[in-house]
């Protein structure tokens, strides 16, 4: 009997470090430390809340990188710290809603970097029409020309970065959008 409980609670933990492997996969892919993604996985899939030498001896990562983690998964709001019953170890459980966490990362993370990619653009915008006014023909003609293809790639930004807050506010945006500014800046 102890034998298959044995058995039972090594392939719960190879379970549990599959998904933690994934996830940290997944969070890497996503230019976070693949670590977050493992101490979250292994937070989110425990049914009572964890020490972090417990997260320690779960995900096989070392003190410092779980304590690490730790940190900047409660900078981010995904995890939380639980209060313990006794003792003074402090204890954390994960943010169970998934759909949260993903469109706080598309909000704080996403919608901030297309932010600066068309303030960059709407400078270089000014910058050509400054530049243009009492150039010569030619220069002015290539200013133009400049002018038209970032104003093109302006708008796709801007289109993306309303979808980008219309997902992270309700969870769906239409593509569509997107496509006839993709095929408008072909012409």
């Amino acid at each position: 009997m102890k034998q298959a409980t044995g058995d039972a609670e090594a392939a719960r933990r190879r379970a549990i470090l599959l998904v933690a492997d994934a996830i940290g996969e997944v969070i890497g892919f996503w230019n976070f430390k693949p670590s977050l993604g493992r101490v979250w996985a292994v937070l989110y899939l425990s049914a009572s809340p964890l020490d972090a030498e417990q997260i320690e001896a779960r995900t096989g990562l070392s003190a410092g990188m779980v304590s690490n983690s730790i940190n900047e998964l409660l900078e981010w709001g995904v995890i939380r710290r639980q209060p313990a019953a006794e003792g003074r170890r402090r204890l954390f459980v994960a943010e169970t809603d998934v759909w949260m966490l993903v469109a706080r990362v598309f909000r704080e993370r996403e919608l901030r970097m297309v932010a600066r990619v068309v303030a960059q653009m709407e400078e270089a915008l000014r910058i050509l029409d400054a530049e243009g006014k009492g150039a010569d023909p030619r220069a002015m003609h290539e200013s133009r020309f400049l002018h038209t293809r970032i104003a093109k790639v302006l708008e796709l930004a801007r289109t993306g970065q309303r979808l980008i807050d219309r997902f992270a506010r309700t969870g769906s945006a239409n593509l569509r959008p997107l496509r006839d500014v993709l095929a408008a800046a072909n012409t």
